[in-house]
């Protein structure tokens, strides 16, 4: 990880509290992760694999098409704005 010039920015935490943050961000990351895991597991054991698989990818496809791509604006690059 890159750090920040630390002449930049005022000093807010301490080092120490800097990495006991950090050290808890890992525990709770590793946490999710082995919940998420046991969570598809348990759905794919129910469901199956094709019909799961399927549906997640719809899934994850809505979501980059609705939240993540950036939306083009509407208005052309000549048009004038009244305000």
């Amino acid at each position: 990880m890159k750090d920040v010039d630390s002449d930049l920015l005022p000093e807010l935490y301490s080092r120490q509290e800097l990495d006991k943050a950090r050290r808890r961000h890992r525990i709770v990351g590793r946490i999710e992760g082995i919940a998420a895991a046991v969570v598809a597991g348990t759905i794919f054991n129910f469901l199956g694999w094709i019909p799961t698989v399927l549906v997640l990818g719809v899934a994850g496809y809505l979501i980059y098409r609705f939240v993540l791509k950036p939306r083009k604006s509407s208005r052309s690059p000549g048009a004038s704005e009244e305000i």
